[in-house]
């Protein structure tokens, strides 16, 4: 799907989806072309999962954040229908986890490798997600991950997808790597960073993307 927020409303998106999607998922992307008053309220959830260093993975996630509400809001759901758990990565817990309908991960590339604070949080989450025939409890939920870089970003997504794919989740899109091309020096990588426009809408983007999702 490419579109972006000013160019695309998320039914238009939804109307994408109904097009291309088949059997059950395809069927709740078709309630939503008839209108979501027609369909089934359900509260959903999306958990944010988020650690930053410079304060870049953070407005990263901001954005996300803001763009499914967006999202939200547009089709026409309320804060009875929908809602943005946030949650720092050293502070996300299973239940948080288990207990939401979709995911937004944001997060640094430390070292060419995803940060250990984002890592801690898969480590002591992931086993407990699988039920004791060894299935994931998770598979097929959606969702959006982007990392923060300076110069490359690989390895971290990389890492972070295939912890995504071992829970059975679905990616909605592919993964945002911002990177923000500054000198790799000690000074340079430690210094507060401010996000780019063009980032932050990419990443309301993906927002929008997983809320369209789940509330479909």
């Amino acid at each position: 799907i490419s579109c972006t927020l000013r160019s695309c409303t998320w039914r238009r998106v939804a109307m994408h989806m109904a097009r291309h999607v088949s059997g059950d998922a395809g069927r709740l992307f078709r309630i939503c072309r008839r209108g979501l008053s027609s369909a089934p309220v359900f509260t959903k959830r999306i958990l944010v999962v988020w650690h930053s260093r410079t304060g870049l993975a953070r407005q990263m996630s901001d954005a996300a954040e803001m763009g499914a509400h967006a999202a939200a809001e547009e089709m026409g759901c309320g804060q009875s229908d929908f809602s943005v758990l946030r949650r720092r990565a050293r502070d996300a817990t299973v239940e948080d986890v288990l207990g939401s309908d979709g995911y937004i991960f944001c997060g640094p590339e430390n070292l060419a490798s995803a940060s250990g604070e984002m890592l801690e949080f898969f480590h002591r989450s992931y086993y407990d997600c699988f039920d004791e025939s060894e299935a994931s409890r998770l598979a097929g939920r959606p969702y959006g991950l982007a990392i923060a870089a300076g110069s490359d970003g690989s390895n971290a997504a990389r890492q972070l997808e295939r912890i995504c794919r071992g829970w059975r989740l679905r990616a909605v899109t592919d993964t945002i790597v911002h990177r923000n091309g500054e000198p790799q020096t000690a000074s340079a990588i430690l210094r507060a960073k401010t996000c780019s426009e063009d980032a932050r809408e990419r990443c309301a983007e993906l927002g929008g993307l997983v809320a369209a999702t789940v509330l479909l």
